[in-house]
């Protein structure tokens, strides 16, 4: 089974109290693909998981369009970690050059402190500011996939700093940074990382090969997904359903809006590892490892709603989708369709014998005058990428033989806004460790 090439950034559950101290977001728990412990079984044909999406009514732009290395991207990517590290052992030998002056070493931990927690604000700026020009046409689906990789690296080089002064603080006697206000900062951060920036970074860097990217925005929204060798990776985030409420939400309602939210996955989740739920300030994280992929949940404390999603899959558990098929010249092209942006896997095979077929895949975009070329099927003749989010055309030559397909994708299984299971839901939690809120657990 062949897909578009790439290098996946994958997150791993761990449980709450191994979180205690770095509570686990998405910008912090990357790891190789191969570390996951997935169960490897394929899916009913027709079990979708659910996820997070733009409604139709508030979709501004949607593409899906090849990216590859970039110099110009790469280098300031470069620039961005080598100054992050700078800034970051400045702060330490700044703290660390006052010695046992407990009072000057806790003013400048502080101060420190301040500086990143009004640098994520900013970037919550960039953010909003970089998805405005892209639905206004200022920027292209390049220039924002850049400019979003960019502010994931320095949220991930903020939250690097955060770590090193929470472990400074600890070691200064007589004084304590509020664990809750370092849990919070960090949910913040991990509003501007996911899996799919992260590859992004990689690919214009050229320490990935080129891939499709599927980019869908509405005005304050962001939705992007990618297949890599073996998995499909896909991050949302939806301005909208956040009011930044610190009050009236605990682990349990958090889990019961996560399990509503995805029956699917909670039914399935994992028996060793479970769900669980960190959570300070104005959002909680819910992680769930199931037995077809990992799920990471961010529900905001005010709204009770997801508003923010990371899925990773592997392929061998995505679900084929609805088939659509075309005969001719002897070519059998099956298209497994899927929801915007979503998994799409295309089968090419002999009409007669039912042999797999390796050939070229082109696709086309309804309205496009172009066409694309995927790749190679492969010996098993299929090939993945991500589903268009209208109407396209799969086309196959070989020798002289042709066969085209026209065809759109499926409805998106979206949750269900404001939805929760009922509150005896999280009880099965018991088979991991119990949720914990990080502000009780950190320091």
């Amino acid at each position: 089974m062949k897909a578009l090439p790439l290098f996946v950034v994958v997150l791993l559950v761990v449980s709450p109290v191994l979180a205690a101290a770095d509570s686990g977001g998405v910008a912090n728990q990357a790891t190789a693909l191969d570390g996951a412990a997935f169960a490897q079984t394929q899916p009913p044909a027709n079990e979708t998981i659910r996820v997070l999406d733009i409604t139709e009514d508030s979709l501004v732009q949607s593409t899906v369009e090849s990216e590859n290395i970039d110099l110009g991207p790469s280098l300031d990517f470069a620039a961005l970690r080598a100054g992050g590290q700078i800034q970051k052992y400045a702060s330490i030998q700044r703290i660390e050059s006052v010695g046992d002056d407990v009072s000057l070493r806790s003013q400048l931990i502080l101060g420190e402190l301040n500086r990143v927690e009004q640098r994520a604000i900013a970037l919550q700026s960039a953010q909003q500011s970089a998805i405005t020009q892209y639905n206004a046409d200022e920027l292209s689906s390049r220039e924002l996939l850049v400019e979003l990789a960019r502010i994931d690296a320095e949220a991930r080089d903020l939250d690097d700093r955060r770590i090193a002064l929470r472990e400074l603080a600890t070691e200064t006697p007589d004084f304590s940074v509020d664990p809750g206000r370092l849990a919070a900062l960090e949910r913040e951060l991990d509003t501007f990382t996911g899996p799919v920036r992260a590859h992004a970074t990689d690919v214009l860097s050229g320490n990935a090969d080129p891939t499709r990217f599927s980019v869908r925005t509405s005005q304050d929204g962001v939705v992007l997904s990618t297949v890599t060798d073996d998995s499909y990776i896909r991050e949302v985030y939806r301005g909208d359903l956040r009011n930044r409420d610190e009050s009236g939400l605990s682990p349990t309602v958090a889990l019961d809006t996560v399990a509503g939210s995805y029956p699917e996955v909670w039914e399935s989740r994992a028996t060793q590892n479970g769900a669980d739920v960190v959570g300070a300030g104005n959002s909680y994280l819910v992680r769930i490892n199931h037995d077809r992929g990992q799920l990471f949940a961010y529900v905001d404390s005010g709204s009770e709603n997801v508003f923010k999603e990371a899925q990773i899959r592997p392929l061998d558990s995505v679900s084929r989708g609805t088939p659509a098929t075309e005969v001719k010249d002897g070519l059998n092209l099956t298209v497994y369709r899927t929801y915007p942006g979503g998994p799409l896997r295309i089968q090419l095979n002999e009409s007669a014998s039912d042999d797999p077929i390796d050939a070229n895949v082109t696709i086309g975009v309804e309205a496009s005058q172009e066409s694309t070329l995927l790749g190679r099927t492969g010996p098993d003749g299929a090939i993945w990428t991500v589903s268009p989010s209208s109407p396209y055309t799969i086309t196959v030559i070989r020798g002289n033989a042709a066969v085209v397909l026209t065809t759109s994708p499926t409805p998106t299984p979206e949750l269900s806004t404001n939805t929760s299971a009922p509150s005896n839901s999280t009880t099965t939690n018991s088979q991991s460790t119990p949720p914990t809120e990080t502000t009780t657990a950190a320091q």
